[in-house]
């Protein structure tokens, strides 16, 4: 199965200065468990390349509030049998502020799991160009890919782009995608006035729920080690 859509050549890269970045270049070995989260409001960049082994998990979140022009990339791969990989972001853009997300996953290994969830609602005339690309070799025999995207637009002139793409070279893998990009329903908004509560707040209320959904867990980890 190939899923595959163009990248967003119009647009041109954010020139990103070596102040505040946070880069992370790791081996998760054999048998261990790594998870970080990270606070973008923090970074104007955020680079992380890994490599993961048999039996190994790796879990990056990425949370904060965006108000100057940032890029998270995160590359993966996964070498090792029985490996999984967590990858979230939870942010806010705002004012007229650019974030390019994109993460690139390359699998070769046998009964891996992997999971991309990002989410980012978009204030005022913010933009976010969020890019999810997946590849799984032909001689992979196992495993399971979702991916997720999901945008809100709070603010007429703010955009989510949404760029998912799969490149699964076997029938032997489970893969599926998703993607959601909405402004608030007028009928969730007329139902926080029925309930007496003003629109800003019930714009506010609503967007925290796709950030914070209900019976998430909050990520132990490590915060932004540099």
């Amino acid at each position: 199965m190939t899923l595959k859509h163009e990248k967003p050549l119009s647009e041109s890269p954010i020139v990103s200065s070596s102040i505040g970045d946070f880069v992370l270049d790791i081996d998760v070995l054999s048998g261990m468990s790594v998870s970080h989260r990270i606070d973008v409001g923090l970074h104007s960049s955020i680079s992380i390349a890994a490599r993961v082994h048999a039996g190994a998990s790796l879990s990056i979140v990425i949370v904060g509030d965006v108000e100057s022009d940032c890029i998270i990339d995160r590359a993966i791969s996964v070498i090792g049998d029985s490996a999984s990989i967590e990858l979230s972001s939870s942010i806010r853009t705002r004012g007229n502020v650019r974030c390019d997300i994109s993460d690139d996953i390359d699998v070769v290994a046998n009964d891996s799991r992997c999971i991309i969830d990002n989410r980012v609602v978009a204030h005022d005339a913010s933009r976010a160009v969020i890019r999810e690309r997946v590849v799984v070799h032909q001689a992979v025999n196992s495993g399971s890919i979702a991916t997720t995207i999901r945008g809100m637009l709070i603010g007429e002139s703010a955009s989510v782009r949404a760029i998912p793409e799969l490149d699964i070279a076997t029938n032997m893998v489970s893969a599926k995608h998703a993607v959601s990009i909405a402004r608030p329903s007028a009928q969730a908004l007329a139902y926080c006035a029925s309930r007496g509560i003003d629109r800003d707040a019930a714009m506010t209320m609503i967007a925290d729920g796709l950030l914070c959904p209900a019976g998430s867990a909050e990520t132990t980890s490590d915060v932004d080690r540099q």
